[in-house]
C-alpha cells in the first residue's frame, strides 16, 4: 500500500479542502482513496469546519479513518455514525490502535 503525506498549507491539503485559513494538521491517503486523519484542529472553533470537512470527503467517495480521536473528535464522529476499530499501522505505532471509520452506509448515503 502507497501512502502519502499531506500537511495542511499545501497544494495537496488545499485541493482536498484541508487549507491553512482553516485548519492545522496532517493526514495519509493511500492509492485505494483512503483518508487516514492524523491530526486536525481547526482555527476556528465551534463553526463545524472539520465535520463539513469529512463530509466532504465522504461525499466525494472517500473511505475516511480517523486515528485515535480524541473525545470531542470522537463526539463529532458518532454523530456522522461513525465507529471505532482496531487497526495496525505499522509505520507510526506498535500493534492495534483505536481508529473510527464511516460504515458503509454512511459512506453510501454520501453526506451532503
Amino acid at each position: 500500500m502507497i501512502v502519502h503525506r499531506i500537511e495542511t498549507g499545501t497544494p495537496e491539503g488545499d485541493a482536498l479542502g484541508f487549507s491553512a485559513d482553516r485548519f492545522s494538521g496532517w493526514l495519509e491517503m493511500t492509492e485505494e482513496n483512503r483518508i487516514y486523519l492524523h491530526f486536525i484542529v481547526s482555527r476556528f472553533r465551534n463553526e463545524g469546519n472539520t465535520q463539513a470537512l469529512i463530509r466532504c470527503w465522504l461525499a466525494h467517495g472517500f473511505d475516511v479513518r480517523v486515528v485515535m480521536p480524541r473525545p470531542i473528535m470522537q463526539h463529532i464522529l458518532r454523530k456522522m455514525q461513525f465507529v471505532p476499530m482496531l487497526e495496525s499501522l505499522p509505520d507510526h505505532y506498535e500493534g492495534e490502535i483505536d481508529i473510527w471509520h464511516g460504515p458503509a452506509t454512511a459512506l453510501a448515503q454520501g453526506f451532503s
